[in-house]
Parts: C-alpha cells; structure tokens; sequence
C-alpha cells in the first residue's frame, strides 16, 4: 500500500523538530491532529516510528531508517506536483514567438529550444519587422526576433542574441558569380537591391551603415522595391538575375529565393547582430526563452 504522502510530510517535519507543538506549528496543525497521524503512519508500517513521553520524542530505530527514504519520496512527489503545474501553465499560454523574414536562419534555434524543453507549446510566426514590432508591442507576442529596434515603447525591451553571417545574391553572368567568395569591396560599383526606406527604417539604415562600412548611403547605389505581402521578392530578384542588381541577405533567407543564381560569402565574414524584443509582461516560459537567446551570444 501506497504511504499517504501528508503523512510522510509529517514524520519528516517531527523528525526534524521532535517536538509535536513546533512540527504542528509548522504543518499548520492543530496540535491533538499530528498524534493522530503519526499513529495512523505506523499504523500504516506496522512498527513504531516514535518513543514519547511527557517530556521527550525520539525516533526510534524504524524511524531512523525511514528518516531519509520519506524524504526522498517528499521531494519526488514535490517534484511532480510543480511538473504538473508547469505543464498547465504551458498549455494555457503558449510560448508566442515572431521571427523576421529577413533572419529565418533563427528558426531552427528556436525550434530546437523547444525540442530541448517538451512541456513548451511553441506558436511560432514569420513576418517584416515593422509588423512584428507592432504586434509586439500590443502584447500579442512574447517576443520578436529581428535586426532592428524595437519600436514598442517602455513596455518592450531587447537584447542582442546571435548573430548571423551575410551572403550577397547575385546573378549567373554577375563578374563574381565564379568565385568562391569576394570581399565587400568588390560590390562596391554595383547597385544594391533593398526594400524601400519607408517599409522599415531602422533596418534600411542598419543595412546601408553595415554594406558602406560606416560611411552611409552616399557610398552605395541602393534601387528600393516594395516588399509584397507574402514576403516574396520578384521583382529583386528578377533585377538580380539580368545583372542590373546584387542583393544581400542571411543564408536561410536568401535559399529559398536563389534558382539560378548564386548565394556567395564575404570574405572576410560579415555578420548581422540580431536581437530578441520582448513585451514586459512576458510569461516564466518566455522568460526562460530570452535568458537562452541571450546565453547564445
């Protein structure tokens, strides 16, 4: 037969304090309550667990040797109780995370965060940042993963998490399509294709400092596109495939768009920082996804 797990709690608590006042105290007792327990516990092991007197509670031999296996089997059904709640709690709030569609290469970190912590229920949604930052900031995420900042106000936060190398996207007849690699300058006399300024700023302007190496838009030739809903880029990468343009992008980003063309590292690397954004009132599940990203860097 199975021991009643509040009667285990107070043997434990009387061996602790061998005193049926104070343990009562402790368990929140009425103190004539822990005498009856304790007998029904022995009643339950069939031998005495306790010697008393007016004045004196000792453990006896029996109860000594099943000080610390109750112990044990506290914590064990302790530790089930809190996965049970934790569990609940996962499922009343799913862990909602946005990712840019500029960075997708942070997908599969996120998805293996959760495959590494199974009781989390992942809703997971790409999308520009522009929207992520305003769905964040109404409180519909728990965060965003992007290039730029958060534009949510004093109740979102961010912090840099991993960052990304850069590939450039050229044409088949582009000179630098042959080569392994090319360093950033060999760009430097062709036009870069970008979705427009007014479609996300910060991550326009985070781009061109990147690309010009500080020295600002004057240094580049940028023709600006209009992304369309989907997230899909034809008419870049039509301008890309006849030569008229080269683009840029994270690898996991640029893969799925590449056909003919030809996805190419810098050499040296580049790297994009990226950062999680994140709404204060985050859930403890989502806390626990931030400290990860953050422990990435």
């Amino acid at each position: 037969m199975a021991l009643d797990p509040r009667l285990l709690r107070s043997f434990v608590v009387l061996a602790e304090e061998l005193h049926f006042g104070r343990a009562a105290e402790r368990l929140n007792l009425a103190q004539p309550a822990l005498p009856q327990q304790i007998h029904r516990l022995e009643q339950q092991v069939g031998t005495s667990l306790y010697t008393r007197n007016s004045r004196l509670v000792e453990l006896t031999d029996s109860g000594r040797a099943m000080l610390d296996p109750a112990r044990a089997a506290l914590r064990a059904a302790e530790q089930a109780e809190r996965a049970a709640r934790e569990a609940s709690r996962s499922a009343a709030h799913p862990l909602r995370i946005g990712v840019s569609l500029e960075i997708e290469d942070v997908v599969p970190v996120v998805v293996a965060y959760v495959s590494d912590h199974p009781e989390v229920q992942l809703w997971l949604a790409r999308m520009h940042e522009p929207q992520g930052h305003e769905i964040l900031g109404a409180g519909l995420l728990d965060a965003f993963i992007g290039i730029s900042a958060a534009t949510g106000g004093p109740a979102v936060s961010r912090a840099p998490t991993i960052g990304l190398p850069l590939y450039a996207l050229v044409g088949p007849d582009h000179p630098i399509a042959t080569r392994s690699a090319a360093p950033l300058s060999a760009y430097r006399k062709s036009t870069i294709a970008m979705f427009a300024r007014d479609h996300s700023p910060e991550q326009f302007d985070y781009y061109v400092h990147l690309l010009s190496e500080g020295q600002g838009r004057p240094a580049l030739s940028i023709r600006e596109f209009r992304p369309t809903g989907d997230g899909s880029q034809p008419d870049i990468l039509s301008e890309i495939n006849a030569g008229h343009a080269v683009g840029f992008g994270t690898l996991a980003s640029l893969a799925p768009r590449t056909q003919h063309l030809r996805v190419l590292p810098f050499d040296p690397p580049i790297f994009v920082q990226t950062y999680v954004s994140w709404h204060a009132q985050r859930s403890r599940i989502a806390d626990a996804f931030v400290e990860h990203l953050g422990a990435l860097l």
